[in-house]
């Protein structure tokens, strides 16, 4: 019953952590079966909450066994519907474990409610993929041994794309590929053994996965090559999907050129490694570049900032307990994936805690019109007050772009070189 009480507030708080959500191929969701959901791993907790906001009905997951060490923790957890998932680097012993896991998984699907299971195993903020894990290949293969002659089993692909992994209030994209009939899939191989199953799922898996997200090949290049699509898709405009299949189109372009004019490449991927060390360097966003008319820009900017100005101030001052706390919180954590789950955790829980106390006192000290409204204000205050910051911050690079003429030059020329791609 609480789980019901606080799932709407929880997909809440996930909406508005980010700027604008969208949530593609939902028709891609089988009606006539269990499904096993794949999704790339690349925002730890929030890749889960992203998930279970996508669907209104109840959704299991999986989660790393050594975070169960904890009994508080392990509570917690399973409270919230997650399962130990134990890796193979946890040690023979404990991976014997996911025996019983694995049964409660094929429970969990044969009474018709979704499992959520990360093949890549871990957590990487990067465009790409980490080699697949067996886990939700075995969970289906187990699953339809035990009634896919009844029900077929589904492994559907999902791909997770943000704006930001670092940045709160950026934006998100969940995107179901086309299912994987798993009963169907077995039952067309000729092979006995669970290992030559596996491996033609895993590859197709991976196939699927890699074309619902920015997916650049997994090499030493890969942060150059990232840095070179931004650098090529700056100042593209549109839905989050929009703006992901245009980074596609250029990722295929980089991809093919590094393969037939690689010493052409090798120069060009050089350029952006120094470009993108100055640019880091000097505080400056990749957002500032290639604007048509930047003094204009600068000039709408800065009255936009004063015109936001004093409802920024407001949202400072009373929510300045939660975005205290989180900066605090922040410089602790050394996982930079995982601050955005620590701000969020902060959100949910201080919330409904501020807003409660501004609403009393505003109800206390000022007529009650007032009172509402000073009570209102508080709600998005939080949002807001991000949402200013990073606006500043993109105006103050803007700002500090026209005091940088050879970095502006250097995003110019790679532009220029780039065109034969």
């Amino acid at each position: 019953m609480l789980y019901t009480v606080l799932r709407p507030y929880v997909d809440w708080c996930t909406r508005h952590s980010y700027r604008r959500v969208e949530i593609r191929g939902e028709e891609n969701l089988p009606k006539d079966g269990a499904v096993l959901l794949a999704p790339n791993h690349c925002n730890t907790l929030m890749d889960a909450l992203v998930v279970l906001r996508a669907y209104k009905g109840p959704t299991v997951f999986g989660a790393r066994a050594d975070m169960f060490n904890n009994p508080m923790i392990a509570k917690i957890m399973h409270f919230l519907r997650i399962l130990p998932m134990v890796r193979q680097r946890d040690g023979l012993r404990n991976v014997l474990k996911n025996h019983d896991t694995q049964e409660m998984i094929v429970e969990t699907l044969e009474n018709g409610v979704r499992f959520c299971m990360y093949p890549e195993g871990r957590h990487r903020p990067a465009r790409s993929l980490l080699p697949l894990g067996k886990g939700v290949f075995r969970a289906a293969l187990a699953a339809n041994a035990k009634f896919g002659e009844d029900r077929p089993v589904y492994i559907v692909p999902v791909g997770l794309e943000y704006g930001d992994y670092f940045r709160y209030r950026s934006t998100s994209l969940l995107t179901y590929g086309k299912p994987i009939n798993v009963t169907e899939f077995v039952r067309g191989l000729d092979v006995e053994n669970e290992a030559q199953m596996i491996e033609p799922l895993r590859k197709e898996l991976s196939s699927r996965m890699s074309q619902l997200i920015t997916y650049i090949r997994d090499d030493d290049r890969l942060p150059e090559k990232w840095a070179l699509t931004k650098v090529l898709t700056n100042g593209s405009k549109g839905t989050p999907a929009a703006r992901m299949e245009n980074r596609r189109k250029v990722v295929a372009r980089i991809e093919d050129a590094c393969e037939h004019m690689p010493e052409y490449m090798e120069k060009l991927l050089s350029k952006v490694e120094d470009f993108e060390r100055k640019r880091r360097r000097s505080g400056i966003s990749s957002f500032s570049f290639g604007k048509k008319r930047p003094v204009l820009n600068a000039i709408g900017k800065g009255l936009l900032a004063l015109i936001g100005l004093p409802y920024y101030l407001f949202s400072a001052i009373t929510t300045s307990p939660m975005w205290l706390t989180f900066g605090f919180l922040r410089g602790k954590i050394k996982d930079r994936a995982f601050q955005n789950t620590a701000g969020f955790g902060l959100k949910l829980a201080m919330g409904p805690l501020v807003f409660i106390l501004w609403t009393v006192l505003s109800f206390c000290l000022l007529q009650w019109p007032l009172a509402l409204a000073f009570s209102l204000l508080t709600i998005p205050a939080y949002s807001y007050f991000y949402d200013y910051k990073e606006f500043i911050r993109i105006y103050t690079s803007d700002l500090k772009l026209f005091g940088n003429g050879k970095l502006d030059k250097m995003y110019n020329s790679i532009l220029s070189e780039a065109k034969e791609l």
